[in-house]
């Protein structure tokens, strides 16, 4: 997994270029839409005839509903109702609209809410939010707070098992694959288990990039609390353990003290 290529995504649904005056467009389509080849096209054909740059597409499904969201730098102003006029026109199209930059460079998607993550609400913290959560955590309560963060960690872990095993249709083995791609998309960092033993209910996991223990590169210790319980919830919820107590996550390796990567053995150890 170290070596697989990768590169940072921005959060979509928003654009910020200075010099720009960017309009977003908004046009909602008919379910059969997400099936139809060439619609994608028709839309970036109205703009490219107006000589309108494209900064950014979305695209999205809710329900029978599907939406293109076009971020597109609009020097004359008075194009926009001709382009949503034309957008409405688009096979399968519902109807068009737009938005206004809401300052000079800048301008987001103000339809886009609530944020949701397969089909759940989510929402985003930035680093200069959890770094602050963090740091001052461990200013504040010391070796207290990563055990209060891996006990929070791990009854979200425990919900995330569910939901995972849902979307993989039950197969347990395909459950540890979307828990992977989940934990990834979702900025945590990269997750490879290494092995899972169901049988004798150990494990051994590694993260590549922790975000949570990036912050304290050089500290010389181990500093993982909710990714270590996040992930040993996930793990108890597989093996129908449901007391945190009665599974030990111990990490063994950990960015924050120098290693290229954290990483960690699981195993149930139940109390007398």
């Amino acid at each position: 997994m170290a070596s697989r290529e990768s590169f940072p995504v921005e959060l979509p649904a928003f654009v910020h270029v200075p010099g720009s005056n960017p309009y977003v467009f908004y046009l909602e389509l008919r379910g059969e839409a997400l099936e139809a080849v060439g619609v994608l096209e028709r839309v970036s054909g109205i703009f490219a005839k107006h000589g309108v740059p494209i900064l950014q597409v979305n695209a999205a499904a809710s329900g029978e509903t599907g939406r293109l969201i076009v971020f597109v730098d609009l020097k004359d102003e008075k194009l926009a109702d001709k382009l949503a006029d034309e957008l409405g026109k688009v096979p399968y199209a519902l109807r068009a609209y737009y938005s206004k930059p809401t300052v000079s460079g800048f301008a987001y998607c103000d339809r886009c809410f609530p944020l949701t993550v397969g089909g759940q609400r989510a929402i985003i913290l930035s680093r200069q939010v959890y770094e602050g959560f963090f740091r001052e955590g461990w200013r504040r309560f010391g070796t207290a707070f990563p055990i209060m963060l891996y006990m929070l960690g791990f009854e979200s872990g425990r919900l995330a098992y569910q939901r995972h095993l849902e979307m993989a249709g039950g197969d347990a083995g395909a459950a540890v694959k979307v828990a992977e791609a989940f934990f990834q998309l979702l900025g945590y960092g990269r997750l490879e288990f290494l092995r899972i033993d169901d049988a004798r209910r150990e494990a051994v996991y590694r993260v590549h990039g922790s975000f949570e223990c990036e912050l304290f590169k050089g500290a010389g210790e181990i500093r993982a609390g909710f990714v270590r319980g996040l992930i040993g919830g996930w793990l108890a919820a597989r093996w129908g353990v449901e007391e945190a107590e009665d599974v030990i996550v111990r990490e063994e390796k950990c960015i924050a003290k120098g290693d290229p990567y954290c990483e960690a053995r699981v195993w149930v150890e139940k109390r007398k």
